[in-house]
């Protein structure tokens, strides 16, 4: 006797709408090796894991990235393994189980934070923004600890450098920031950005390294 199964009317509108957005490729979409790839170690910089400090609760083991620039660290969870191989010229990253899904997805995150720290205490992180309009210019103030921005406003406002980061204004439309840590430089840009981002009618505002943008039509009345 043949077997027949019972479906819902949900469970057939699911199927329908997964064969509507199935593409025409027959071939599977391709996946990304960043976490496969190894993390090249230079001469000056050491990798210790600092278990003493390891926190039960999340499964997190510190690992201190230490260079001529400074010292970091990136948490590593429990489900990550840490080979040095090439004697110790390279750091290979891999996860226990590639299947689970939140493995998988942190594999490559992991592999990027920690490459992104050996090279912040091996060279450094600078981010260089560009000042595109009339009147519109940065300064640092005495002290070097603070830089005065003015974007076409009345007044101008003033940032307060973080802590790791330093500033070098080499023309009045240009700000380098430059520091060990990716995620804080790229902040603190972030930050002064959001006073004026660029907008497409006259091409002005703060621009972050090469960012471009599409111009537009300027808008008739």
């Amino acid at each position: 006797m043949a077997r027949i199964s019972l479906l819902s009317s949900r469970t057939v509108c699911i199927r329908q709408y997964a064969i509507g957005r199935r593409g025409f490729r027959s071939s599977l979409s391709a996946l990304s090796h960043i976490g496969s790839a190894p993390v090249f170690i230079p001469d000056n910089v050491q990798l210790m894991l600092d278990v003493h400090n390891r926190d039960e609760e999340r499964g997190m083991t510190p690992l201190i990235v230490n260079g001529p620039k400074g010292t970091l660290q990136v948490n590593v969870p429990s489900y990550a393994r840490l080979d040095l191989v090439d004697n110790g010229k390279k750091l290979e990253v891999k996860v226990a189980d590639a299947e689970v899904k939140i493995q998988r997805q942190m594999w490559g995150t992991l592999r990027s934070l920690i490459n992104n720290q050996v090279t912040g205490v091996s060279e450094g992180h600078i981010v260089i923004l560009q000042f595109v309009g009339t009147g519109y210019r940065a300064e640092l103030l005495p002290g070097g600890r603070q830089v005065s921005v003015k974007v076409g406003q009345t007044g101008t406002t003033v940032f307060d450098i973080p802590e790791g980061i330093t500033a070098l204004s080499p023309q009045p439309t240009r700000l380098v920031l430059e520091g060990i840590d990716k995620q804080a430089v790229k902040q603190f840009a972030a930050n002064i950005r959001a006073l004026r981002p660029p907008e497409p009618y006259k091409g002005k505002g703060i621009f972050v390294n090469s960012e471009t943008i599409k111009m537009k039509d300027k808008k008739v009345k």
